[in-house]
């Protein structure tokens, strides 16, 4: 009789401590982990702060992604999901998309490139074309680039401008058409890259058809696309 007796109070005495247990601990947990909280605004913080102020809001940050951006700061959170102002139970991940900062590239070597060429490798790895400007040069082919600013190799950001010095070929000279017919002085000019205009017919002495005046006139300083005018003997 004692021992039965004994065994209820044992039973009795479990079930107040699993009372106890159930209303004071296990309850609470629950409660508290099905509860609402409301999503921080973390964009634009350091990781580490991002992830103590979700960890004080009963959620738990999670890097998802690590991505080059232009205008956050290395180690500091881009987007995060779900977004700020949402309600959210407690305990859940909040996804986070962390800056690795601007994308370095160096500026490649395009001397000698053709201009079109040129722009299309920069503009594929991201750099905006400021300026390009013509200058002659014995050396490099008309239309081909001369150098770049920056130069070569200096490392820059995705975005950042360059500019482009490209040739125009060398200098050219209008040479000395006087008493060349016309199959001499079109397969000349068309050499040159310049474009015959008016050919005006006058009275004169000499060979018919022959150039008498020009316009420009010798030894001035001409571009490829230039028109010359013409007086020949009629």
């Amino acid at each position: 009789m004692k021992r039965i007796l004994v065994y209820l109070l044992v039973i009795i005495a479990f079930f107040i401590v699993g009372a106890i247990m159930a209303n004071f601990v296990i309850m609470p947990m629950l409660v508290h982990r099905g509860r609402e909280v409301i999503v921080p605004n973390v964009c634009n913080m350091s990781l580490e702060n991002a992830t103590k102020e979700l960890e004080d809001r009963g959620l738990e940050g999670l890097v998802s992604e690590r991505r080059y951006d232009q205008i956050i700061e290395q180690g500091y959170i881009i987007i995060q999901e779900p977004l700020p102002d949402e309600k959210v139970k407690s305990g859940r991940i909040i996804h986070l998309t962390v800056s690795l900062g601007p994308q370095v590239i160096k500026v490649p070597f395009l001397t000698g490139v053709n201009i079109d060429k040129g722009e299309l490798i920069l503009k594929k790895l991201g750099f905006k074309i400021e300026k390009i400007e013509y200058v002659n040069s014995d050396t490099i082919t008309r239309g081909e680039i001369i150098r770049t600013i920056p130069e070569p190799d200096i490392e820059l950001t995705k975005g950042d401008a360059i500019e482009l010095i490209v040739s125009k070929g060398p200098i050219l000279m209008m040479p000395d058409l006087t008493g060349k017919t016309q199959q001499d002085y079109e397969i000349l000019l068309n050499k040159m890259g310049l474009i015959l205009g008016e050919v005006k017919e006058v009275e004169g002495s000499g060979v018919k058809g022959s150039v008498i005046v020009q316009n420009p006139a010798p030894e001035e300083v001409v571009e490829p696309g230039d028109t010359v005018t013409l007086m020949v003997i009629k």
